[in-house]
């Protein structure tokens, strides 16, 4: 039987298994839609550069509700495609997303499509679906940095303030990391997702606190309504506002949810703690039965 120093040991290493599994979501520090680049092979398959192609491909990692461009290229005079397949029938259907054929080496760069279905799919090539695959997970965006300012609106950098800001798409049951940061100086704002259209804070309503120049603010939102809403600074609601996506709560049997993270960390000390009572109780048993 292992003891319970060991038992613990067992039990961080799974953890931080569990935690490492994928890739990190692509992303773009300015907010503009970040880039995938892959190479496609009828008989070889996918990979991200022309030397490396395998069968699956490569696993990618997106943001849910966030656009991302692919940049693709083939071998010469063989047609291909690239979807994600929702539904696993190797043929793009009506919502899934996908881009147009291509053909050759030379890379040619998709328009922004959108993965909109929370969980672990395949993306395929159409035309060679029984090579040219391989896992894609569409992760919820936990993590939100915006920059606001009393006279340009929001951006995700402080460089790309806009009125209105930035589109935010967020799932709803997920707690959200929000990091707010003034661009101005000695102006006080602060963050909540309009639920009611009422512009002003209300019951209920996901807000942050107060926060003003060289006095950014992280706090931890839940987000537990799914619909189209706006976000704004009650302060400045005429500047500073954009619009935030929350999608429902992800399907039976869908990907793993990044929000269970603390709920199984909670979960495996328990089991750890039990485990060395139980191991304690048997120990002193043991000891008076050999007196």
């Amino acid at each position: 039987m292992l003891s319970p120093v060991k038992a613990a040991a067992v039990v961080a290493v799974l953890l931080m298994a569990l935690l490492m599994v994928g890739s990190p979501p692509v992303s773009s520090a300015d907010g503009s839609p970040p880039t995938i680049r892959l190479y496609g092979d009828a008989g070889r398959g996918w990979g991200l550069n022309a030397s490396a192609l395998t069968t699956p491909g490569p696993n990618l990692t997106v943001l849910l509700g966030y656009p991302v461009i692919l940049v693709l290229s083939g071998e010469a005079g063989v047609t291909h495609d690239w979807f994600i397949d929702y539904n696993d029938n190797k043929q793009p259907d009506v919502g899934e997303p996908k881009v147009p054929d291509f053909t050759g080496p030379t890379p040619q760069t998709s328009a922004p499509i959108t993965p909109d279905r929370n969980g672990t799919w395949t993306y395929r090539c159409a035309y060679h679906p029984n090579t040219m695959f391989g896992t894609i997970r569409v992760v919820p965006q936990t993590n939100v940095t915006l920059y606001g300012d009393v006279g340009l609106g929001w951006g995700f950098s402080n460089a790309t303030i806009q009125k209105p800001g930035p589109s935010l798409a967020l799932l709803a049951g997920t707690n959200v990391t929000f990091t707010l940061i003034a661009n101005d100086t000695s102006v006080m704002h602060d963050f909540f997702i309009d639920y009611d259209g009422s512009r002003t804070p209300s019951p209920g309503e996901p807000i942050a606190g107060d926060f003003s120049g060289g006095n950014p603010r992280t706090q931890i939102l839940l987000i537990d309504r799914a619909g189209n809403f706006t976000y704004y600074c009650q302060y400045h609601p005429g500047v500073m506002f954009g619009t935030v996506l929350i999608y429902g709560p992800p399907s039976p049997g869908g990907g793993f949810n990044v929000a269970l993270i603390p709920a199984i960390m909670l979960i495996a000390l328990s089991g750890v703690l039990i485990f060395a009572a139980v191991y304690h109780v048997r120990a002193l048993q043991a000891a008076k039965r050999s007196k």
